[in-house]
């Protein structure tokens, strides 16, 4: 036998995220299988794969956590109080729901979204809400469930005296996931033992103090990677001034750093009434920034509404620290925020409200990536949700929002942000809006909330595998 046919030839897929090696030897390969056939000449032969079809799956933040049970004991443990509501939607035949268990250090009760394959891959949505008023815990949240992944920037938190910052790591995977925390605050990175190699087990939650890291730091930013099982992370917040509650809110992942971000959705009301009274340096609107480079940033902050009001800030963030850009003197309003930079960042918004019952609530409000031409989503209850719809691309866009037999078509200039009312727990199906950006808020007499529409998740397509 010769040396040439105890050799081997390895094939690739091209094309994809993922390469597919495909060993044949080359005994096996003539000459027509490298240069073709004889009704299709000077074509390499290849051979098409088409995946299987995969269950699609979204995570979604749980219900508020203390950091104590219900009789204020055991303050190393997170319980939860009351419950949250959730709106799903999927493409496919039905959305089954599941509960991840919690760990030692306690759990939100998070909700596994699944939708089942069929003959295709489908998509999965929802979010999730909650108004809450149990002793120091009183306010609304919102937020979106999302994908599981190795790679989740939260834009937000506090751990200054009255301040409570939990972390939520939820593992919906069936093997570990070894998680690590990269905390920022106004002073640069920090240094803290815990913050690596943190394990949370298969189809579990994993609760994580934020002052088990840093104390009395009032601007954060985390970043939180993860090996083995991928993880959905966010973080809740909530507020006592002195001895009166300041609000609770749930802070969702934002895109990756990049020199453009957009946060769709951002609602500012009494700005200058919610910050009367002991201990509110802190309830101001704020753009938080950070830069995880090495080179400042100049930053352009676009301010702007559906109605074609707005301003533009301009700033300056330093690398490696985090940068709080004050938002004062803003008439009410629902805007939509575009930040432009010379250096990556991430970015997130921060406002406080007056409530009906003279307290405030405070709401985080994340940066979004942009959607496809057609996404799912759902709206969980809420007092007057509305729909950012922003367009930063160079052409006119015409979005179709459908919900049922329902259905509602909005023009969004290029450059301008259009907002529109959206029912609540019913699926949405949201077409034609390419390239745009998308957020939902809340604003009512018991809080403010929101969160960003989240794109489709990436799906494998048939892969064309060549010599």
């Amino acid at each position: 036998m010769s040396t040439t046919t105890g050799s081997v030839r390895r094939w690739v897929v091209r094309g994809t995220a993922t390469a597919v090696a495909v060993v044949v030897a080359a005994g096996a390969v003539t000459a027509a299988h490298a240069i073709g056939t004889e009704s299709t000449p000077a074509r390499p032969a290849g051979r098409t794969v088409t995946p299987v079809p995969a269950d699609a799956q979204r995570v979604c933040a749980g219900s508020a956590l203390r950091l104590s049970d219900d009789s204020g004991n055991d303050a190393t443990t997170a319980s939860t109080v009351g419950s949250s509501k959730v709106a799903t939607a999927t493409t496919g035949s039905r959305v089954d729901r599941s509960t991840l268990r919690s760990s030692a250090t306690g759990g939100s009760d998070p909700q596994l979204l699944t939708a089942p394959a069929g003959e295709s891959t489908p998509q999965v949505a929802g979010s999730t809400s909650q108004s809450v008023s149990s002793g120091d815990l009183v306010g609304f949240a919102a937020a979106s469930c999302d994908d599981p992944g190795q790679s989740t920037w939260l834009v937000g938190g506090s751990t200054e005296t009255g301040r409570t910052s939990l972390v939520t790591l939820s593992n919906p995977t069936d093997v570990n996931a070894t998680v690590d925390l990269a905390v920022y605050d106004s002073s640069g990175t920090v240094s803290a033992p815990g913050t690596t190699g943190i394990v949370v087990a298969p189809n579990t939650q994993k609760v994580v103090p934020l002052s088990g890291f840093v104390s009395d730091q009032g601007s954060t930013v985390v970043h939180v990677t993860s090996s083995g099982g991928q993880i959905v992370a966010h973080m809740q917040e909530s507020i006592v001034r002195t001895l009166v509650p300041g609000g609770y809110d749930i802070v969702s992942g934002g895109a990756a750093p990049a020199r453009t971000q957009i946060i769709p959705s951002v609602v500012l009301r009494d700005a200058q009434q919610a910050q009367r009274g002991d201990d509110a340096a802190d309830a101001a609107p704020v753009l938080r920034l950070f830069v995880p480079g090495d080179r400042a940033a100049r930053v352009t902050l676009g301010i702007t509404t559906a109605d074609g009001g707005g301003s533009t800030v301009n700033a300056t963030a330093e690398p490696g620290v985090v940068t709080d850009v004050a938002l004062d003197d803003f008439p009410d309003g629902r805007y939509s925020f575009a930040v432009t930079s010379t250096e990556p960042v991430v970015a997130g918004a921060r406002t406080t409200v007056p409530t009906d019952d003279d307290r405030t609530d405070l709401g985080w409000f994340a940066s979004a990536e942009p959607l496809g031409d057609e996404a799912v989503t759902a709206v969980a209850p809420g007092g007057d949700p509305k729909m950012n719809l922003v367009n930063p691309t160079r052409s006119d866009a015409r979005v179709t929002i459908r919900s049922g037999d329902r259905e509602q078509q909005v023009d969004v200039a290029s450059g301008s942000t259009a907002t529109v009312q959206v029912p609540v727990s019913t699926q949405l199906v949201v077409t034609g809006a390419e390239g745009l950006v998308a957020g939902v808020s809340y604003d009512a007499d018991d809080g403010v909330g929101g969160f960003p529409v989240r794109p489709e998740t990436e799906v494998s397509t048939p892969l064309r595998v060549y010599p």
